[in-house]
């Protein structure tokens, strides 16, 4: 899916404001996005599989860093998007209008609607 720069910029903010680290921020926006697979420590952490994520994770990943991403997979991601590995499946599964609608509702990106009129506020 496209995005511009102002959704972009709206979902990597909601990022920022959890504190997560930039890399976990890159493969989970690919995955909300482009509906890519985020490998098999992510899909463990968005399937909520604890033991299998800690098996997967990488050693210089800290509790404090997975705290900062659980905490915003569960204030910030669709319920659509997480949550089991057969939920994890189907969003990569979905198209990219069907993947943005949703990440719309949440409030994750602009509707094309909300985006024209922030291009305008911001030119002014």
């Amino acid at each position: 899916m496209y995005l511009t720069k102002l959704s972009e910029r709206r979902l990597l903010k909601s990022f920022k404001e959890w504190h997560v680290d930039d890399e976990f921020a890159t493969p989970i926006y690919n995955y909300l996005v482009h509906g890519y697979s985020p490998g098999s420590f992510f899909t463990s952490v968005l399937a909520n599989d604890f033991m299998t994520a800690m098996g997967r994770s990488h050693p210089s990943n800290t509790i404090e860093a997975l705290k900062r991403l659980a905490n915003w997979i569960y204030n910030s991601m669709p319920p659509e998007s997480w949550g089991t590995y057969d939920t994890v499946k189907s969003w990569t599964n979905l198209t990219a209008e069907q993947r943005r609608e949703v990440l719309e509702r949440r409030g994750l990106v602009f509707t094309p609607k909300e985006e024209t009129w922030q291009s305008l506020k911001e030119s002014v």
